[in-house]
């Protein structure tokens, strides 16, 4: 790699570094913060938090890496060429290639980096999350034991504890859970007590019963046992939702998951629509980083026209992203919508790679420059015109 471009190369990552630092920070933050009551009711301590920031981190970087790199491409290529450096560039008689090669080095990188975190290291951050506020919502009990009172744990579900007896045994345990449309559930159990069980925690209910009741036709039916076990993380009956996210699970199962796991059984379409979001995701970086360049990668003498580019540039980077969110989410039960999923980014990289690797450069159109210089002008000159209208109105009073 030449001087130039590993110069420019250097500009793009430094600035594209920061820029997904700063926007994965700044969404993580939100993320924690929604996340963040059920971890200071139960008093976690310092490392919890931490923990539940860095499982957050690599979902947010897949998300955030394309705009990023977008970022630190347009704005360099734009300051190069305010500082006329591309101008010097192509005055030396230095083909687009040049700094086409630092942009394509750095879309692919991205590229790369995506698809590994997409399916190797979020499935495992995304259980690691589970199992964090998994653990916070079990330490909530501890919580309503001291209490006394009916503690909310989210909406629809209430618990309360009487005494917490010797050997860590639940004494009086009484838990409501309205959040399933159409039903009602009430736990009643004269004691209790918290086992783990694998990889989550059982709340074991010992001599009690339980009270369901169907809101439409408000049929109540009644079930008297002598145990009953729930699991911690979503207080449903364990077993009927201890099966692991798609999100949780590795692409290799995904892939081939157990004809046992609950997803496969009853809602296959949230597998498919997780497998297309892994091996779509990753086209991003290197889609947007030809973009950038077919849009800026050449000098231009009007900045209006380079602002123009720029908005273009943003324009249709958004609306292919925006489309790729919406058409992930319905590919599950869309077979049209799972193609559009590889099909918008593949086009995206075929169209504009072609454009670039044969030096062809887009622009708006010079009517639409022209159009949009006199408007600017227009503009300017009425507020010139009101501001000095406003200054004589008050030197005359």
């Amino acid at each position: 790699m030449k001087q130039i471009e590993r110069y420019i190369l250097r500009r793009m990552a430094s600035l594209t570094f920061w820029s997904l630092t700063a926007a994965t920070l700044l969404v993580m933050t939100t993320q924690v913060l929604i996340r963040i009551d059920v971890l200071t009711t139960t008093g976690q301590a310092f490392g919890a938090f931490m923990m539940l920031a860095a499982t957050i981190i690599p979902s947010m970087v897949s998300i955030v890496a394309p705009f990023a790199l977008l970022i630190g491409v347009s704005q360099v290529l734009a300051g190069m060429n305010a500082d006329s450096e591309l101008v010097v560039v192509e005055a030396a008689g230095a083909r687009p290639v040049t700094v086409l090669k630092p942009i394509l080095t750095l879309s692919v990188m991205l590229s790369v980096l995506v698809l590994l975190i997409s399916n190797f290291v979020e499935p495992w951050s995304n259980r690691k999350l589970y199992d964090v506020l998994a653990q916070a919502q079990s330490d909530l009990f501890s919580v309503a034991v001291r209490s006394g009172t009916f503690m909310r744990l989210e909406n629809g579900l209430y618990v309360q504890v009487n005494e917490k007896l010797p050997g860590g045994a639940l004494s009086g345990i009484f838990l409501s859970d309205t959040r399933t449309e159409g039903t009602e559930a009430i736990y009643y159990a004269k004691s209790g007590i918290i086992q783990p069980s694998g990889e989550t925690n059982i709340l074991l209910l010992l001599d009690g019963e339980l009270q369901q009741r169907n809101l439409s036709n408000n049929q109540i039916s009644i079930v008297t046992f002598s145990s009953y076990a729930l699991d911690m993380a979503a207080f449903v009956p364990a077993g009927q939702n201890a099966a692991r996210r798609p999100k949780e699970q590795s692409t290799a199962y995904l892939l081939d998951p157990s004809p046992d796991d609950f997803y496969f059984q009853k809602a296959n379409f949230v597998i498919k629509e997780e497998l297309v979001q892994r091996f779509s995701t990753w086209m991003y970086p290197l889609a947007f980083g030809l973009i950038a360049f077919t849009f800026l990668g050449k000098a231009r003498s009007n900045r209006h026209e380079q602002f123009q580019n720029g908005a273009a540039l943003a324009a249709i980077a958004l609306g292919a992203r925006g489309f790729g969110f919406y058409s992930v989410e319905k590919a599950g039960l869309n077979p049209t919508m799972e193609v559009l999923s590889y099909l918008v980014p593949a086009l995206l990289i075929v169209v504009f790679g072609a454009l670039a690797v044969t030096g062809r450069t887009l622009s708006v159109p010079k009517a639409w420059v022209r159009l949009m210089d006199r408007l600017f002008e227009w503009v300017s000159a009425r507020l010139a015109r009101l501001n000095g209208g406003r200054k004589g109105g008050q030197s005359t009073a």
